[in-house]
């Protein structure tokens, strides 16, 4: 007996493993999680993503979890472009895959930053190819340059002859090839997280995860330390944003190296795009919540800003931050690290402009 529950246990435990470590598998079981508003449903983005790591009962607020309508079909709208998006979550979270959203685009191609594989992309048709490139402020210096674009996507290249290989350096290759698929087990970058949703995101554990943490908060004056409550008290916001240490925080200093820098990365990365086949390379830089809402007493370091006009470049950008400035507090959930609805709307209409002019 001992040892059929022992099997049993190791047996579940295994699967949860590598449930956690795949991505399909926390495809699948997110899905279903998130599907469900019973007590074996997941609220982590029920009621947005920060409260989903925060717990703080006070803002327990339900968010708008639809995406952005398509707008209402026009067919007298000339579509004459294809339209390639590298992006993050504060696009794949408020649109859908659809071109109807974007001015004379009639075929759309969506990539994700968080994918882990490379997608070859080419031309499908003999439309003007137009390549958009979105990220976030907080993750914009580590992600924006020629070699992290080109992990998520490339150009389609002609495929080279084999190599003849002795038996010895096969067998090398093989053994190359099994390392990194056990380091990348053992290693998983999201592994913790994964399993901590897996065993532990249902919705009946909730109330118990509140009471700790509006104990924490309210009796000892601490969160969890990857959120921050604003001062004014009424938003939350990813800590990596505020805390100037941070590489992603709107309040580092960020000097004329770092403009300098970016600068480079992004019309390094235009010339290649525009060399392999793309007559039309734009980018987007979305600022940090806590940039736009400025409830925190103290100037943030414009660092969008300072890119966009530095004299030195000459990309064409999508900069929503004068835009979402606009009645901000309308343009962002409270518990959630993205804009809502509204602001995914305002940013769409600054893109569709740019769209618009081009030749």
């Amino acid at each position: 007996m001992r040892r059929l529950i022992a099997l049993f246990l190791f047996i579940f435990f295994s699967s949860i493993l590598v449930i956690s470590s795949s991505e399909k598998g926390m495809h699948w079981i997110t899905q279903g999680r998130y599907a469900r508003n019973d007590a074996w449903g997941a609220d982590k983005y029920r009621f947005g993503d920060l409260y989903g790591v925060s717990y703080l009962s006070d803002f327990r607020i339900a968010k708008d979890t639809h995406l952005l309508p398509l707008p209402q079909k026009t067919d007298t709208v000339l579509r004459d472009y294809d339209l390639t998006i590298l992006g993050d979550s504060y696009l794949y979270s408020s649109f859908q895959e659809h071109p109807a959203y974007f001015s004379r685009v009639k075929m759309l191609q969506f990539y994700r930053w968080s994918d882990s594989q490379q997608h070859l992309i080419f031309a499908k048709s003999n439309r003007k190819q137009v390549l958009l490139i979105e990220c976030v402020e907080r993750n914009m210096w580590d992600r924006m340059n020629l070699a992290d674009a080109r992990l998520r996507l490339d150009v389609q290249q002609e495929k080279s002859l084999p190599v003849d290989k002795s038996t010895k350096q096969i067998l090398i290759d093989q053994l190359d090839r099994f390392d990194a698929g056990v380091k990348k087990a053992m290693y998983h970058p999201t592994l913790e997280s994964n399993l901590d949703f897996v065993l532990f995101n249902l919705g009946f554990l909730g109330w118990i995860k509140e009471r700790k943490a509006d104990f924490t908060w309210k009796i000892l004056g601490r969160t969890n330390p990857d959120v921050q409550v604003s001062r004014d008290g009424k938003f939350l916001y990813l800590e990596e944003t505020l805390n100037a240490q941070k590489r992603g925080s709107s309040f580092r200093f960020v000097g004329k190296e770092d403009v300098d820098l970016m600068v480079h990365h992004l019309q390094e990365i235009e010339s290649y795009y525009l060399s392999n086949g793309f007559d039309e390379v734009i980018f987007s830089l979305i600022p940090n919540p806590v940039a736009v809402l400025e409830t925190e007493g103290k100037a943030s370091n414009l660092a969008i800003q300072k890119i966009v006009e530095h004299p030195q470049l000459h990309v064409k950008m999508v900069d929503p931050s004068a835009s979402l400035k606009q009645h901000a507090l309308l343009n962002f959930y409270s518990s959630d690290s993205h804009w809502n609805l509204r602001g995914a709307q305002i940013w769409l209409n600054d893109f569709n402009q740019v769209l618009s002019k081009l030749p």
